[in-house]
């Protein structure tokens, strides 16, 4: 094998060379991906597990024996105070996470320092803050590294491991085939590593995370869920987009992109254009566009709930505390409220005008004439830079 990389290395490098000339960028070479343990995630994971047992997954065997295994082993209360002033001091569980994937590899930090000094100026003494996090990961880890449940999790983290290892050239195509369409500038998404998290047990399987460390980008996603891992990867290429584009865009169009949003995104991730329209970017392009459908009409809508009994709801309402949030807003409590109150839901919470913006803009890249001279970065860049309010109409300006 080393031979093969030996001779056919400078094809690859003429390749890009000859691309880049023609171009005037260099499309991201698909990078490595490797399964790797996160020692100090699964900690911090346990840690919110301690201090809230209704945090993350609950349904689980293993889920149900953590929160049973806190019930009758306290974890030490300077830690767990630790956790609950972080949490007031406005220091939410992204940073967190970024900071105890530091844990076993402290040449990460200085990337996290400085994304906090960025993006999180809110965080007072953040170099304290990283103190802080790793005593308290390590304190716990003393403790819990012995005990019964840590031998049960770290079999759980084994088998997913190689079962996950098992699914690379699958997870490497899915990643190939963004990278086609998107066709990321190498100047812009630097990711030369993808390392990819075994499952979090104590995580729900909808939910993943990207953390970005120079060159390196670290996937927390579940292994039966490879959308969501398609989904976090993508960060890494719109992320740095919008980045750009937010240093064209006025204050009055950062506002629009707020207004545009449906007000459920905004539920999950606040009123900041930034991540409003990182997420829809994402959304629309794995939940509608690539799925052959079209941004969701009232009548698809009702067509959806129409097939919905009582009992589905309720599980539903169970399991979503935002979606069970949306409803108490409008005093619904029943499969037979939804139906009836469906028109005004869906105005207040479904309607998502920015999915539309959105969705435009894939059609026209997709049908763009010169696939190979374009990508996506500067078909939006070139886009968004000529109107001044982001309506639907002027995209055909």
């Amino acid at each position: 094998m080393e031979g093969l990389k030996s001779e056919f290395y400078p094809v690859i490098k003429k390749s890009d060379e000859q691309e880049k000339q023609k171009t005037g960028f260099e499309v991201l070479t698909t990078p490595e991906i490797i399964v790797q343990e996160e020692k100090g995630a699964q900690l911090l994971s346990l840690l919110l597990k301690a201090e809230n047992l209704e945090w993350g997954e609950t349904e689980t065997p293993l889920a149900q024996a953590t929160t049973e295994y806190f019930k009758d082993n306290q974890v030490d209360s300077e830690i767990l105070n630790t956790i609950k002033n972080f949490y007031k001091e406005g220091v939410d569980e992204e940073t967190l996470y970024n900071l105890a994937l530091t844990y076993e590899c402290p040449e990460r930090a200085g990337a996290v320092l400085e994304m906090m000094a960025k993006y999180k100026p809110h965080v007072k003494n953040p170099q304290e803050v990283y103190q802080k996090v790793l005593a308290a990961l390590e304190g716990f880890d003393q403790t819990f590294s012995t005990s019964p449940l840590a031998e049960k999790l770290s079999a759980e983290i084994d088998k997913d491991k190689q079962a996950r290892e098992k699914t690379l050239s699958e997870i490497k195509e899915r990643i190939e085939k963004l990278i086609t369409f998107f066709k990321p500038d190498s100047k812009t998404t630097k990711i030369r590593t993808i390392s990819l998290m075994p499952s979090d047990p104590l995580a729900k399987i909808n939910t993943g995370s990207a953390y970005v460390f120079g060159e390196e980008l670290v996937l927390k996603t579940h292994i039966d869920n490879p959308d969501n891992l398609e989904h976090e990867f993508l960060h890494s290429i719109i992320n740095p987009i919008i980045e750009k584009l937010s240093r064209q865009l006025t204050e009055e169009q950062k506002e629009k992109i707020s207004e545009l949003a449906n007000e459920k995104l905004k539920q999950d991730y606040g009123e900041g254009y930034f991540s409003l329209l990182s997420e829809e970017f994402i959304r629309t392009y794995n939940d509608v566009f690539t799925k052959g459908k079209k941004p969701q009409s009232y009548e698809d809508f009702t067509q959806k709930i129409l097939g919905i009994n009582e009992e589905q709801f309720q599980d539903s309402l169970a399991q979503s505390e935002s979606l069970k949030a949306r409803c108490a807003e409008l005093n619904i409590t029943t499969i037979k409220d939804f139906q009836r109150k469906s028109q005004e839901y869906f105005e207040r919470f479904e309607v998502n005008r920015l999915r539309d913006v959105i969705f435009t803009i894939y059609q026209e890249y997709s049908n763009r004439p010169n696939k190979e001279a374009e990508n996506f970065e500067r078909f939006v860049l070139a886009k968004l830079t000529i109107f001044s309010g982001l309506e639907q109409s002027s995209l055909s300006a």
